[in-house]
């Protein structure tokens, strides 16, 4: 006789109760969706940021590594590097700009794409190697 004395003093969770619970956590995700789109673009320019860099500094150590510098005014033009990127490199030194001492080169690198909205993109790196 205890035991159906206990279950009916027993109050268990009501679908009404379920359905607003649902509902009230419903709404936590909807607010929350914006805030993943938004990561998604972050990681998607952060992506192309980090390929920028790693094409430009590929290139820069290819000059690096090279034991006579190209005649300069130098320029190097490359179309779809991993399928959406171009670069531009362009090498000069002193006979070229003035304000270059003499045997240093400056090394400038421009990498432009086009994003995931075709909105056209572009980045310059530039640096000196002393020869």
């Amino acid at each position: 006789m205890r035991t159906t004395q206990i279950r009916r003093n027993e109050k268990g969770v009501s679908l009404l109760e379920v359905l607003i619970s649902m509902l009230i956590l419903g709404f936590g995700l909807l607010a929350l969706a914006p805030m993943i789109v938004m990561s998604v673009e972050g990681n998607i320019i952060s992506r192309d940021h980090s390929d920028t860099s790693r094409l430009a500094r590929e290139k820069i150590e290819y000059y690096e590594g090279l034991d006579l510098m190209p005649a300069v005014p130098f320029v190097d033009q490359e179309d779809g590097i991993n399928g959406i990127f171009s670069r531009i490199t362009s090498v000069r030194d002193s006979t070229c700009d003035s304000l270059i001492p003499f045997g240093v080169y400056q090394v400038d690198v421009q990498l432009t794409w086009l994003d995931n909205h075709n909105v056209n993109r572009n980045i310059n790196y530039s640096t000196y190697i002393l020869r």
